[in-house]
């Protein structure tokens, strides 16, 4: 197991749980799904009991790796996982999936590479579902620890997260990318936001 996946499935994906259940609600079942960013494939093994088949997809080939191992080990046979850039999602027909759904990412990518990448999940997709960071974020505890968790990313990660933050988060990203937000949930005491699109 590599060093990602260790961090993503013992310290992340605990923390995220609640985020995932408000976004598997909003699929219908048997849907035609893509995980975009998908990482260790927690979310995209979930949403394989809903969806009649899941796409994950992620750049880091040993994650997907490992997510198609967990799947294979739990009998999860309606899902498969592709090492692939999610900048380049010109492999995908229009509105070859259902739902395209992104999870904890568009607030690590460039402003322009966000925004490309939600307008291609528009393209390839008849709905979109993006679960992110709230903007703004609550004062306390949890907003706090949310942006001290940021804040240890440090580089580029950081730098991109504060740009989500500054812009308006998922309202400013899905506006300007030609996504119609038509409803958010609220999750983690305000910290996290699953939103619908079209």
């Amino acid at each position: 197991m590599s060093f990602n996946a260790v961090i993503y499935t013992v310290i992340i994906d605990p923390l995220l749980s609640g985020l995932r259940r408000a976004a598997i609600d909003k699929i219908d079942p048997g849907s035609k799904v893509i995980d975009i960013a998908c990482g260790p494939g927690t979310l995209a093994m979930q949403l394989a009991v809903k969806a009649s088949s899941v796409t994950g997809i992620d750049l880091d080939a040993n994650l997907i790796s490992y997510a198609a191992e967990r799947a294979a080990k739990r009998g999860i046979w309606n899902i498969s996982f592709e090492s692939r850039d999610a900048s380049h999602l010109s492999v995908y027909h229009d509105a070859e999936f259902d739902i395209a759904v992104t999870s904890m990412a568009v607030h690590q990518f460039p402003e322009e590479l966000a925004l490309g990448i939600l307008r291609e999940m528009k393209r390839i997709a008849g709905k979109v579902i993006i679960a992110d960071y709230n903007c703004p974020m609550p004062r306390g505890f949890s907003g706090s620890l949310a942006y001290g968790i940021e804040r240890i990313a440090k580089g580029d990660h950081y730098r991109n997260f504060r740009n989500y933050m500054s812009r308006g988060g998922l309202q400013w990203f899905t506006s300007s990318s030609g996504l119609e937000l038509t409803s958010e949930i609220i999750r983690g005491n305000g910290v996290f936001v699953v939103g619908v699109c079209k």
